[in-house]
């Protein structure tokens, strides 16, 4: 559409192109009847052309126009200028909440996060009870009213309906937006308030973590990720989001929408119950620290005294243990396959070709010198907390049967890397990595193979001490796994990696911890 600034459409005079999408512009506009400035969203001609696209333009704009919620963009009038179909709304100054992603260099609050979504949920809920489903909800359609986070307001209702039910989805192409579609919708079928629910569930993904749950180098990967893949548990990529907050988002994005929330309301519900939840759970450990620490030193004290008298303790009582006793047990926290693992293969026979994204690669003895490259994203570390233990394991299968000998040693990298660039000749100084310039010629870990030579299971690697070190500040470029030069020349293990076709069988990296 050109030359439509200064033109007409009702009473409406469009003023300034504000922007574009698939299915219309949207000006800004002035009312010559009362000087007031809205916004005129123009659906795009080759859509306006298709009768039935016109007719439910027409009927989800009457519905659009009853909804009235603080928190949607009011529809004030829609009409038809000549070929040009037209909606009219308020004009809500603000930034959307995709740009205001960009700009934040750190995932929102769980606090702010909870409040935007427990509010947007609310108008939701509030337009599914009048029949009216959104279809498109994702950040750029998402204003922060005067930029502020607390007050966002919903805009594109009906349109995304409108082109739905088009020609496009009878050839069997799913319309929106990838990154933030529910399953069902990805499969072609039509969705429901439970859709909706499902993408707002993407949305506080992003908000409270810094990345959606799914990401992908083309929409219809994306799509099937969705469908199938599950979404790696927030608290692998925050450790010090709430438990309970991680619940809510993940029942957000169950595959099955039976398995949702039942409504926007509930999912609002919810989500400010776990932040109360959160807030109680620490206001009560803090008050009752002291009653619960006394009442456990008398119940030991009479557990003590008891396995006493019945003759258990060989050796009298069992010292107390001081303030070791009112420690937490450790926690276990394990983090498997992307986007927590990246990886890459680094082969001599094909010294110029990235291997990221082969789903299992070979180490192999001296006589083939190829390298497994991982490197783990550590998660946001809480303050007074002790990493006790750190693990990355890889699942193995042995190649053939002429294993007689083996040991993996494990290398700390020097250098920074790209998973899908890297390759045998670069970026390192040498091919293959030269030793103490790309990557640390004393090995972190030796492990000699027994078991793993004749049959499959996983490859555990203690990698405590260089997760330490990240933690404290030295950069992370991760690890570099080879078999050691006295290996058998034919030892050769399969290893299966971040894009191997089975999640189970991914990458693990496992932290145990403690609270200090």
């Amino acid at each position: 559409m050109t030359g439509m600034i200064g033109r007409v459409l009702g009473r409406y005079r469009l003023m300034e192109l504000l922007g574009a999408g698939s299915m219309a512009q949207v000006y800004r506009s002035q009312d010559t009847t009362t000087g007031a400035e809205a916004a005129v969203k123009v659906l795009h001609p080759h859509l306006a052309n298709d009768e039935g696209v016109v007719t439910r333009f027409r009927r989800e704009t009457r519905a659009a126009a009853s909804l009235d919620h603080p928190h949607i963009v009011r529809v004030l009038d829609h009409g038809t200028e000549g070929d040009l179909h037209y909606l009219v709304l308020d004009l809500a100054s603000g930034v959307s909440l995709k740009d205001a992603l960009h700009s934040r260099q750190e995932p929102f609050t769980p606090t702010e996060a909870v409040k935007l979504v427990a509010t947007l949920a609310d108008a939701l809920d509030y337009a599914h009870g009048l029949g009216v489903v959104h279809r498109d909800v994702k950040p750029s359609n998402i204003l922060l009213r005067n930029g502020q986070l607390d007050d966002p307001v919903l805009t594109d209702f009906g349109i995304a309906r409108v082109v739905e039910a088009t020609a496009a989805t009878a050839d069997g192409i799913a319309l929106g937006t990838p990154t933030y579609m529910a399953p069902e919708q990805g499969n072609g079928q039509a969705g429901d308030a439970r859709s909706d629910v499902y993408s707002l569930g993407v949305i506080l993904y992003e908000l409270a973590t810094g990345q959606p749950p799914f990401k992908a180098d083309s929409p219809y990967t994306l799509i099937l990720r969705h469908i199938h893949t599950p979404p790696p548990p927030p608290r692998t990529l925050r450790l010090d989001l709430p438990r309970a907050l991680e619940f809510v988002i993940l029942r957000a994005l169950n595959k099955d929408p039976a398995d949702r929330f039942p409504s926007a309301g509930a999912f609002a519900t919810a989500l400010r119950a776990s932040l109360d939840n959160e807030a109680a759970r620490r206001s009560g450990r803090t008050r009752a620290a002291p009653v619960y620490a006394a009442a456990a030193v008398g119940l030991l004290l009479l557990l003590v005294f008891a396995a006493w008298r019945l003759g258990w303790l060989a050796s009298g009582p069992l010292p107390l243990g001081g303030a070791n006793a009112a420690k937490p047990p450790p926690a276990i926290l394990t983090l498997q396959g992307a986007p927590a693992i990246s990886d890459t293969w680094l082969d001599p026979d094909v010294p110029d070709r990235p291997a990221y994204d082969d789903g299992k690669v070979h180490l192999q003895g001296p006589s083939t010198p190829d390298r497994v490259l991982v490197r783990v994203a550590l998660p946001q570390w809480p303050a007074n907390t002790e990493l006790l233990t750190a693990t990355l394991s890889v699942y193995t299968v042995p190649w053939g049967k002429d294993n007689r000998f083996a040991t993996v040693t494990v290398h700390r990298l020097l250098r920074d890397w790209d998973q899908k660039t890297a390759t045998y000749e670069k970026p390192w100084q040498t091919p293959g990595l030269q030793p103490d310039v790309d990557y640390q010629i004393r090995p972190m870990a030796v492990i000699t193979l027994t078991t793993l030579l004749e049959k499959e299971g996983w490859l555990a690697v203690d990698i405590t001490a260089a997760v330490r070190e990240w933690l404290a500040g030295q950069p992370n470029y991760g690890l570099a796994l080879r078999m050691s030069d006295d290996s058998f020349g034919m030892a050769h293990l399969w290893v299966y990696t971040a894009e191997y076709e089975d999640p189970n069988l991914w990458p693990k990296f496992t932290l145990v911890y403690q609270q200090r």
